[in-house]
């Protein structure tokens, strides 16, 4: 039960840094570069896509290591 809400957390994780990214993104492609407004959510949802991903590869290894034979 703890692996599968660490791979929740993590895929939560990265849900939301995703979506603080692509507005940030969008905001690029409007205006050519990134306003000052957008910088601090930019870089908010790099850390947060970052560590999540970090959450789901870390809880689906050890998933899947626990069910290897012989552990």
């Amino acid at each position: 039960m703890k692996r599968i809400l660490t791979v929740l957390i993590g895929l939560f994780g990265l849900l939301i840094g995703v979506g603080l990214i692509l507005p940030a993104l969008a905001k690029v492609r409007d205006f050519g570069a990134m306003p000052a407004a957008v910088v601090a959510p930019y870089t908010l949802g790099i850390v947060l896509a970052l560590v999540g991903a970090s959450f789901v590869i870390y809880g689906v290894t050890r998933r899947k290591a626990s069910r290897e034979p012989g552990r």
